[in-house]
């Protein structure tokens, strides 16, 4: 939103109207995620891809407008946390090895991810329209009314509901402490009230649900399942791993422990030679790729260079770019210095 002097009001891109009510533990997402579709559509519309605020936001694991799971591995490398994490960071590629994150496949979403999901995009969309800031007394109120309605006041019942525990809920009503984001969630699923009426303490119209239709969907929301012990067959996985160094595209440790359900460190530890080939192998690719990357990029530069200079243009990195390819000129580092380059070469 404009300012009479041409800024941003920042706070719009972040969730801090509502810091007041949202504990900031167990908010963010362990790692950085994206939806493949929505960074191929942003390039497809010619616009640089950027990312959402809710694909931070830990609860929300799925897109809901193309109704797939986020991803957090780049489908390249392998390698997680690769949106964010590098000395040179460009949305949408992978901080890593370089390449487009949204060539991603993406698992379908189930119902109770996309409600989760609706629930906290509508959320998000809807602090730009808030006319008073959220408070704790109000959510305090709306909590008590929800549990007396719901459960005729008894919290411990409440709780039960839950599936948290009784201490949680006597903090919320007696003192002071805020829900989490996940609990939230939980309540606006049991009491059939959207999440951002529930934070804003607006129950003045709110009644509760005729029937279970929430619950019948949303039967686990929040809850995280137990995971179940797993053994591995290390002999299995030994020859899965010769498999993968004849592969005609080299992969790295970390996608082959993804394929093979298999944390990579684990692959070093108990099929060490193995999982050092692999590595090395995936090395060589890397700079083999990096160098092809870098000779397209300088070929590419320089012929922009030359059309610049014929027509009497400077060569900066602004004219270059509206010549060559985004992915070209993103795909390596020190574009600066090769257009520099280009132009010594140039005269």
């Amino acid at each position: 939103m404009p300012t009479e002097h041409g800024a941003v009001h920042l706070d719009g891109l972040t969730l801090s109207r509502w810091a007041e009510v949202l504990p900031a533990s167990g908010l963010a997402a362990a790692s950085g995620r994206w939806c493949p579709h929505c960074l191929r559509d942003d390039r497809a519309s010619g616009e640089s891809p950027y990312f959402r605020l809710a694909w931070d936001v830990a609860p929300a694991t799925v897109c809901g407008r193309h109704k797939v799971r986020l991803v957090d591995a780049c489908p390249h490398c392998g390698h997680a946390h690769v949106r964010h994490r590098g000395a040179v960071v460009v949305p949408g590629w992978c901080s890593h090895c370089g390449w487009f994150l949204g060539d991603a496949e993406a698992a379908p979403a189930s119902p109770e991810e996309m409600w989760i999901a609706r629930q906290v995009g509508d959320w998000i969309a809807d602090q730009a329209a808030l006319e008073t800031t959220p408070s704790k007394e109000a959510v305090r109120g709306a909590l008590e009314t929800i549990i007396l309605k719901l459960d005729g006041g008894r919290y411990g019942s409440f709780a039960r509901r839950l599936g948290v525990g009784k201490s949680s809920v006597h903090g919320w009503l007696y003192k002071g402490v805020v829900p989490s984001l996940d609990a939230y969630l939980k309540v606006a699923a049991h009491g059939g009230i959207t999440l951002t009426r529930l934070m804003q303490g607006d129950v003045a119209e709110w009644t509760p649900p005729d029937t279970n239709l929430q619950l019948g969907l949303l039967p686990e929301v929040g809850r995280a399942a137990r995971p179940t012990p797993r053994t591995h067959d290390w002999g299995a996985i030994r020859l899965e791993l010769e498999r993968m160094l004849k592969l005609e595209e080299p992969i790295s440790v970390a996608e082959a422990g993804r394929r093979l359900g298999v944390d990579d460190r684990h692959l070093y530890l108990r099929v060490n030679d193995l999982a050092r080939a692999l590595g090395e192998r995936w090395k060589r690719h890397l700079r083999n790729r990096q160098r092809a990357n870098r000779e397209q990029a300088k070929a590419a530069v320089k012929a922009a260079c030359r059309q610049l200079i014929e027509s009497g243009q400077g060569c900066s990195l602004r004219e270059v770019r509206q010549i060559v390819p985004g992915e070209v000129l993103d795909a390596v580092e020190g574009v600066f210095d090769l257009i520099r380059e280009a132009r010594e070469e140039l005269g």
